[in-house]
């Protein structure tokens, strides 16, 4: 059985022509429309001492003064339609200079048109012929004027065009230039978070095998004891493993790896150091990166003296906007510049900016208190 093939009706190209056209100047914002009203306001104000010049010697017409005043706004707008038309054009058809070549030829020859078409409508022969007259002259050729104008508007409108460009191109490295920033920052802030992941994904090889080790040791001594310590590693795996998939923590949360880790540490060293915890109401669940305290732990743990500390206490409230973590160690040189100082410091600056810092003060060679200051909402900086 054989199929017939109906005809089907195609859209003129010049619909979708005039569709393009219509969504380029209706989708054009008030910024450029107020550039090429600007533009016009120029040229009629440049214009301006030449055209009184002329009611001068006529005298004053009130149809024709208006117009006269209006035209360069006119063609400024036409002409600004046109560099729009070649802006929204595709360099499938042309590239982008031989498209506005055509659009300053083309858009030109509507203004001239328009210009002299409205200009003769306002009673211009008459105004011509008047001013004629008055030198003593013959009023020149319809057909002349309209080359003349067409001629005056092109040299005029690429001017014009050579603006627009110079804006667009300067808007449009602008724009550039403020993305490479953006991609920039989210690839070092996709970076830092790669870091923290793999900081987070870390159980401390060291750490583990010691207490291992222990508890080995410990085990043909007391083997309760053993198992117990035992417990309290398995505990803080617990609470340090699932950071492999997490982005984001609590303070509370936070505070609990703390204790399992220093749970771990304090059974193999004979209870120290202790634990101090003072958290303010409300704090609980305020946001909170992972690895920024519990490094600030680990470092006191691993002194370079080899001494542990016998006490840690650690306090957490609201200052304001921030929310301070104060971290106090009965230790001695806990200032001490190092690289897991700076990576915490380099975390804090990466997720936070300016809006976070890590301080350490030392007290007569006693102690050591450090001061973590973070937004009290716990939000990473805009990037």
């Amino acid at each position: 059985m054989s199929t017939v093939s109906l005809p089907t009706e195609s859209r003129p190209a010049w619909r979708d022509a005039a569709a393009h056209a219509w969504r380029s100047v209706r989708d054009t914002p008030a910024r450029r429309w107020l550039i090429a009203l600007a533009i016009g306001l120029l040229l009629t104000l440049v214009s301006l001492p030449h055209r009184l010049q002329m009611f001068e010697q006529v005298g004053w017409h009130p149809v024709q003064a208006p117009v006269q005043l209006a035209l360069p706004m006119l063609v400024s707008l036409i002409m600004f339609v046109g560099w729009l038309l070649a802006d929204a054009g595709s360099d499938g058809w042309r590239d982008r200079t031989t498209r506005f070549v055509y659009a300053l030829l083309g858009t030109g020859a509507v203004a001239a048109v328009a210009g002299v078409g409205v200009w003769h409508l306002a009673g211009g022969a008459e105004f011509l012929a008047q001013m004629a007259a008055a030198k003593g002259k013959d009023p020149p050729a319809l057909s002349l004027m309209l080359a003349g104008e067409y001629v005056n508007i092109v040299l005029l409108g690429g001017i014009i065009y050579a603006v627009l460009e110079m804006a667009q191109r300067r808007s449009r490295t602008q724009r550039d230039f403020e993305q490479a920033l953006r991609r920039r920052s989210s690839l070092e802030h996709q970076l830092l978070e790669s870091r923290l992941a793999a900081m987070q994904a870390q159980v401390e090889p060291r750490f583990l095998f010691d207490t291992l080790v222990d508890i080995e040791a410990l085990y043909e001594k007391d083997a309760q004891r053993a198992a117990t310590n035992l417990d309290r590693l398995i505990t803080f795996l617990r609470a340090a493993l699932p950071r492999l998939r997490e982005t984001g923590s609590t303070m509370e949360a936070e505070l609990e790896l703390v204790r399992a880790y220093l749970d771990v540490v304090t059974a193999v060293h004979g209870g120290r150091p202790t634990l101090t915890v003072a958290l303010a109401e409300g704090c609980g669940q305020c946001r909170f990166y992972p690895m920024l305290l519990l490094p600030l732990i680990q470092r006191a743990v691993r002194h370079p003296s080899g001494t542990l500390p016998e006490s840690i206490a650690i306090d957490v409230r609201r200052d304001g906007g921030e929310a301070v973590i104060a971290l106090r160690l009965d230790l001695a040189g806990g200032c001490t510049d190092d690289p897991e100082l700076a990576r915490v410091r380099e975390r804090l600056a990466g997720l936070y900016g300016d809006s976070a810092r890590l301080d350490c003060v030392e007290a007569d060679g006693q102690g050591t208190l450090l001061s973590l200051r973070i937004p009290a909402n716990g939000a990473a900086a805009t990037r």
